[in-house]
């Protein structure tokens, strides 16, 4: 099966049949996804499935050499992201609780560049997750291969501090340990304490 075919309609794209709401900036695409979310829920995903959405790079996401800024990388992962939440129901009692989504670390390898209106996927896929962290991973892809790959961690807030991680899982997937973490997650963990240790 071919990734899902980008939208004609500038505001939109499509993922495995649907619309969603991409290309307006974080602070307005965001919460509307989740208005969206609540009035007509995406299709549903498992945890530990990738949702994957087929995007285009528009005007507002270049740089002076004409193609994807690498901040707006981030912005689009973040987005992204929510729309993983929202597909796999943990974004609702992310709202419902009024937990708050934090990252504490963003990985990037960039491979290939994006020019002005070329067409990628986003990959996205929780990998597992620890006592504090979530750990994902988020690929673009381009008709010539790999574009780009981030890793992130993250985690939740309420008024007293970290929600557990697998407290989250239970309400969607109850029982679900998670996957054994990956050798490259645990040594990107490493190598972030000894710098924090240093500093």
């Amino acid at each position: 099966m071919g990734a899902p075919r980008a939208s004609r309609t500038v505001h939109y794209t499509v993922c495995k049949g649907q619309r969603a709401v991409s290309h307006f900036i974080s602070f307005v695409r965001i919460p509307a996804l989740a208005i969206r979310q609540h009035l007509r829920p995406l299709a549903p995903l498992g945890i530990l499935e990738e949702d994957s959405l087929a995007l285009r790079v528009w005007p507002n996401d270049i740089d002076f050499n004409l193609h994807m800024n690498n901040s707006r990388y981030l912005s689009i992962m973040d987005y992204a992201r929510t729309h993983l939440l929202a597909r796999t129901h943990l974004l609702s009692h992310i709202l419902r609780a009024r937990w708050q989504p934090l990252v504490g670390a963003v990985w990037m390898t960039y491979r290939r560049s994006l020019p002005l209106f070329a067409t990628f996927t986003l990959a996205s896929r929780l990998l597992c997750w620890d006592e504090r962290w979530f750990y994902l991973e988020q690929i673009f892809t381009c008709r010539e291969g790999l574009a780009a790959v981030g890793w992130v961690k993250g985690h939740l807030r309420d008024s007293n501090g970290v929600v557990a991680p697998q407290q989250a899982i239970g309400h969607v997937a109850p029982g679900l340990a998670s996957p054994p973490m990956p050798d490259s997650i645990a040594q990107w963990n490493e190598l972030t304490r000894e710098k924090l240790r240093v500093s």
